[in-house]
């Protein structure tokens, strides 16, 4: 039975056959087309509803069209949608506050991917063997990758190889 407030055109097969043909072969979603979703459920092009248990592999804890998060993003979109890193904006210095007394913690780094997060995490264990084990300068076991490392990993380990192979392998991050 099609829903119909949702659109039947075009076919699940055609935008399926699309993406497949023009898209990266990064990933090999499910043959399912969300076109809406609403707190933990999402429905396809047909009507059909699911449970959304990945939830953006959590990035959707909150689930689809919060109301209040919805909200916020629609204020704060019309004053400003998004600035680059190259500039500052009168929201990042309060959300900061804000995660350090959630948090307890001294300092914040927002990021976006999971390469970040590698890449940092690899950073701060060389700074911590630098700063607090003594280990002398430059002699930080370099972390390597495998020669083929998980799909979410092969970014960060390119650029690990890369920065080693210009002699960039010294941490770059300030933690102080």
């Amino acid at each position: 039975m099609l829903n119909p407030e949702l659109p039947a055109e075009p076919a699940a097969r055609d935008l399926i056959a699309i993406e497949a043909s023009l898209g990266a072969h990064n990933y090999k979603p499910l043959d399912v087309v969300l076109v809406r979703g609403q707190g933990v459920w999402v429905w396809d092009n047909n009507g059909k509803r699911y449970l959304d248990c990945l939830s953006a592999y959590s990035a959707l804890n909150q689930g689809h069209c919060h109301p209040k998060i919805l909200a916020a993003m629609v204020e704060q979109a019309q004053k400003l949608t998004l600035t680059s890193r190259a500039f500052r904006n009168d929201q990042l210095a309060l959300l900061y506050e804000d995660l350090a007394r959630l948090t307890r913690s001294h300092k914040i780094l927002p990021m976006n991917s999971g390469a970040e997060a590698v890449e940092t995490a690899l950073k701060a264990v060389r700074k911590w063997g630098y700063e607090v084990k003594g280990v002398p300068a430059d002699r930080a076991a370099r972390p390597t990758c495998a020669k083929r490392p998980p799909p979410m990993h092969r970014r960060a380990c390119a650029a690990r190889r890369r920065a080693a192979r210009n002699g960039r392998s010294r941490p770059a991050l300030r933690i102080a």
